[in-house]
């Protein structure tokens, strides 16, 4: 096998980054959630500067800006739940650091990204196996319950901080968030 120098492998990583390829159709692009207290889409899309204060304020890394793929929405915050979800920090520090409002600094107990979906025929609860990570790693008490061997969600409480995605071992994840106003 012939070796590859560094100048060749710094040549091909420029190409992969100037030509990266066919955009991925929409339905192929990650799931994302509005970081707390984000206005309603349009009105969130108006109002986002794309600073990146909200990205940076976040304790935990979980907040990055969406790419060209998405449109429209491109350099806006998200946080993609199956790789780290919103740890639903007290204080909001992301919303504190938005300058323009498109986060609004609100009460955690008011949060509602979205909420969680159990697709039972994944959930290995469900199943019979023992399996709990999502119930125990819910930061909201009581969003997610186990009854009887059957993961609940408390539509009331759940917050959609999408925890309960990034902690299922199903694959694909038995749990997803539904976005606020797609129902």
């Amino acid at each position: 096998m012939p070796s590859v120098t560094r100048r060749q492998l710094f040549t091909f990583f420029q190409d992969a980054l100037r030509n990266p390829g066919p955009t991925p159709s929409p339905d192929m692009l990650p799931e994302f959630l509005r970081p707390p207290g984000a206005l309603e889409e349009d009105r969130f899309l108006k109002a986002c500067t794309r600073c990146d204060d909200c990205a940076q304020a976040c304790p935990y890394d979980v907040i990055l800006p969406l790419g060209p793929a998405y449109g429209t929405a491109n350099g806006t915050p998200a946080i993609l739940p199956r790789d780290r979800a919103c740890r639903l920090c007290e204080d909001l520090p992301c919303a504190q650091a938005c300058p323009s409002g498109a986060l609004r600094v609100i009460p955690t107990s008011q949060v509602r990204m979205g909420t969680a979906r159990l697709d039972e025929s994944l959930c290995w609860a469900a199943m019979g196996q023992p399996c709990d990570y999502c119930v125990g790693e819910c930061p909201v008490p009581g969003a997610l319950q186990l009854n009887d061997g059957r993961v609940q969600v408390d539509e009331a409480s759940c917050t959609g901080c999408g925890m309960c995605v990034q902690i299922c071992t199903a694959t694909p994840s038995a749990l997803n968030v539904e976005l606020k106003g797609s129902k």
